[in-house]
């Protein structure tokens, strides 16, 4: 799978999981076959098969759940999570990764989950509740010193900023973010940031609503 190739992941993997069920006396037995099933559902993700997709997944919660393996539940939970947000089920989505949350061990993965928890609730139009998931994400890829990780969560926090009518935060947001990305040379965030701070200072100049002009705000 990460070679880019999906295709023979699954096909490999299914042809595992059946030898190991097969297989009468092996140790650690609900194991393998618990990341058997993450490692078909990941495949048929990246094939955009979701529903048998998210079907694996549920598979491997069921199996981890069984026998008390955190590790699996914790991976389960994250797949569930990132196939109903690719179903834009954003509301299943956000139920699982919040059962994800007590359960992270690292600041970066903080960082991720909660920005995916913040993604979650912007398109839920939870504005509020998408800035403070933006805000745990800062927070976390500070303390993990992940510029890129920073980025994202202050373009989230801005985004949502916009959407409560709060332009000056927005634009707080964006600058640092913008200062983030020219820290990493990174040309193409920052003209994206770039256009969305000029959107914002227009319409504040022009006196225009908030949900007007907003394409390269969106497009970050």
């Amino acid at each position: 799978l990460a070679d880019g190739k999906p295709l023979d992941s699954l096909q490999l993997a299914r042809a595992t999981l059946k030898k190991v069920e097969a297989t009468e006396k092996l140790e650690s037995k609900n194991e393998f076959c618990a990341t058997l099933h993450s490692c078909i559902g990941c495949a048929l993700l990246e094939l955009e098969r979701l529903d048998e997709a998210l079907k694996e997944h549920k598979l491997d919660y069921d199996i981890s759940k069984k026998i008390d393996n955190t590790d699996g539940i914790a991976r389960a939970l994250d797949n569930i999570g990132r196939t109903y947000a690719r179903k834009k089920e954003y509301s299943e989505a956000v139920k699982y990764w919040e059962q994800r949350v007590p359960m992270q061990k690292t600041n970066l993965e903080s960082a991720w989950l909660f920005h995916e928890l913040g993604r979650c609730c912007l398109e839920l139009e939870n504005f509020s509740q998408a800035i403070d998931y933006g805000e745990k994400s800062f927070n976390s890829a500070s303390l993990a010193e992940d510029d890129n990780w920073r980025i994202n969560s202050s373009v989230l926090i801005a985004q949502a900023e916009v959407k409560l009518g709060n332009d000056e935060n927005a634009l707080k947001n964006f600058q640092k973010a913008q200062e983030l990305a020219r820290k990493l040379d990174d040309d193409a965030v920052q003209d994206a940031i770039t256009k969305a701070i000029d959107d914002i200072e227009f319409r504040v100049k022009e006196g225009q609503s908030t949900n007007e002009n907003e394409d390269n705000v969106n497009n970050v």
